[in-house]
Protein backbone atom coordinates (compact mmCIF):
# COMPACT_ATOMS: atom_id res chain seq x y z
CA UNK A 1 0.00 0.00 0.00
CA UNK A 2 1.34 3.43 -0.88
CA UNK A 3 1.34 5.79 1.83
CA UNK A 4 1.97 9.64 1.70
CA UNK A 5 3.31 11.80 4.34
CA UNK A 6 1.07 15.02 3.97
CA UNK A 7 2.88 18.08 4.44
CA UNK A 8 0.03 19.57 7.27
CA UNK A 9 0.69 16.72 9.11
CA UNK A 10 -0.55 12.70 9.32
CA UNK A 11 -0.28 10.59 6.26
CA UNK A 12 -2.86 9.41 2.97
CA UNK A 13 -3.27 6.22 1.76
CA UNK A 14 -3.55 5.59 -2.03
CA UNK A 15 -6.05 4.04 -2.78
CA UNK A 16 -6.49 4.40 -6.58
CA UNK A 17 -4.28 5.99 -9.65
CA UNK A 18 -3.88 5.81 -13.22
CA UNK A 19 -0.57 8.03 -12.60
CA UNK A 20 -2.30 11.11 -13.35
CA UNK A 21 -6.08 10.95 -11.49
CA UNK A 22 -5.85 9.57 -7.65
CA UNK A 23 -7.83 8.51 -4.79
CA UNK A 24 -6.52 8.91 -1.49
CA UNK A 25 -7.88 8.14 2.35
CA UNK A 26 -6.38 11.11 4.27
CA UNK A 27 -6.74 12.20 7.54
CA UNK A 28 -8.39 15.63 7.02
CA UNK A 29 -10.60 17.04 4.29
CA UNK A 30 -9.49 19.00 1.80
CA UNK A 31 -11.96 21.55 -0.18
CA UNK A 32 -12.01 21.42 -3.87
CA UNK A 33 -8.98 23.64 -5.92
CA UNK A 34 -7.34 23.09 -3.20
CA UNK A 35 -4.09 21.75 -3.44
CA UNK A 36 -2.80 19.27 -1.11
CA UNK A 37 1.23 18.90 -0.56
CA UNK A 38 3.13 15.65 0.37
CA UNK A 39 5.94 13.92 -0.29
CA UNK A 40 6.53 10.07 -1.28
CA UNK A 41 9.63 8.48 -1.35
CA UNK A 42 11.68 11.61 -0.21
CA UNK A 43 9.68 13.34 -3.56
CA UNK A 44 7.55 16.22 -3.08
CA UNK A 45 4.06 15.73 -4.88
CA UNK A 46 0.95 18.19 -5.37
CA UNK A 47 -2.06 17.10 -6.13
CA UNK A 48 -4.83 19.47 -7.22
CA UNK A 49 -8.17 18.60 -5.65
CA UNK A 50 -11.32 17.50 -6.93
CA UNK A 51 -13.27 16.78 -3.44
CA UNK A 52 -13.49 14.81 -0.98
CA UNK A 53 -16.17 13.37 1.47
CA UNK A 54 -16.24 11.58 5.33
CA UNK A 55 -15.95 7.23 4.85
CA UNK A 56 -15.86 4.85 7.42
CA UNK A 57 -12.32 5.74 9.68
CA UNK A 58 -9.40 3.08 9.07
CA UNK A 59 -7.32 1.73 12.11
CA UNK A 60 -5.09 5.07 11.81
CA UNK A 61 -8.27 7.59 11.84
CA UNK A 62 -8.20 7.91 7.83
CA UNK A 63 -11.32 9.34 7.81
CA UNK A 64 -11.49 11.19 4.09
CA UNK A 65 -11.88 9.97 0.68
CA UNK A 66 -9.93 12.71 -1.54
CA UNK A 67 -10.06 12.67 -5.81
CA UNK A 68 -7.73 14.65 -7.72
CA UNK A 69 -4.61 14.89 -9.91
CA UNK A 70 -0.83 14.76 -9.58
CA UNK A 71 0.23 17.98 -10.90
CA UNK A 72 3.87 18.50 -12.74
CA UNK A 73 4.83 14.59 -11.18
CA UNK A 74 7.82 13.80 -12.77
CA UNK A 75 8.15 10.89 -14.98
CA UNK A 76 10.40 8.60 -12.40
CA UNK A 77 7.63 8.90 -9.51
CA UNK A 78 4.69 8.46 -11.77
CA UNK A 79 6.15 5.06 -12.77
CA UNK A 80 7.19 4.28 -9.01
CA UNK A 81 3.61 5.09 -7.86
CA UNK A 82 2.25 2.71 -10.70
CA UNK A 83 4.63 -0.11 -9.96
CA UNK A 84 3.55 -0.01 -5.74
CA UNK A 85 1.13 -1.92 -4.53
CA UNK A 86 -2.62 -0.07 -3.99
CA UNK A 87 -5.24 -1.32 -2.16
CA UNK A 88 -7.13 -1.64 -5.96
CA UNK A 89 -6.88 -5.54 -7.41
CA UNK A 90 -5.23 -6.18 -10.59
CA UNK A 91 -6.94 -6.63 -13.80
CA UNK A 92 -7.00 -10.23 -14.56
CA UNK A 93 -5.13 -10.42 -17.78
CA UNK A 94 -7.25 -12.25 -21.05
CA UNK A 95 -6.67 -16.07 -21.46
CA UNK A 96 -4.49 -16.51 -24.58
CA UNK A 97 -6.27 -18.02 -27.13
CA UNK A 98 -5.49 -22.05 -27.63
Amino acid sequence: MIALELARGGTALVLETDGDSVTLLAVSASPPGSTLLARFGGTSVAIKVRGSRRVEPDAEGRTFRVEGRFQSLARDVRLRLLNEPTTTPAQPKPADPE
